[in-house]
């Protein structure tokens, strides 16, 4: 038998469904492939690896990509973040965008916090971080020869 892998979703464990939703579903524009309000069980807490683990999961798509958001409703959850991109650990993802001077302009307005304006880090490739609700990176990058990128 063959093995084959390929890339599914990335997951965020969320404190605020609600928040989440309104960042990745209304600012970025995915979609809610699927929802779970109250998952529990044993097969969920030995997948996740805690006892008696109930959740709020919501599966988005778009973009090419799906985002699993978790709320935990117990246990509860505590903040984690990496402080540092140097840090070790999961740092950000990345969506790749055309016009992204354009949508760094949108989500500006509507709040959202950018480390600084689009970057020209070399020739055709544009790029920047912000950050999510809760402090997760997101970066934003822009491939001119969307070929070769």
């Amino acid at each position: 038998m063959t093995m084959t892998l390929h890339f599914h979703h990335v997951a965020i464990s969320v404190k605020d469904m609600n928040k989440a939703l309104h960042f990745y579903r209304d600012l970025l524009g995915f979609e809610i492939l699927w929802e779970a309000n109250r998952r529990s069980g044993a097969p969920l807490s030995n997948v996740v690896g805690l006892n008696n683990a109930e959740t709020h999961i919501v599966m988005l798509r778009g973009h090419g990509a799906q985002v699993e958001l978790f709320h935990y409703i117990h246990p509860e959850g505590q903040p984690a973040y990496i402080v540092n991109q140097c840090d070790f650990g999961l740092t950000h993802f990345a969506l790749s965008v055309q016009g992204i001077h354009e949508f760094h302009a949108q989500l500006v307005k509507q709040g959202v916090e950018f480390n600084c304006d689009p970057q020209n880090l070399r020739p055709g490739v544009w790029a920047t971080y912000m950050k999510d609700f809760e402090g997760n990176t997101i970066e934003l990058v822009q491939y001119d020869d969307i070929q070769n990128n």
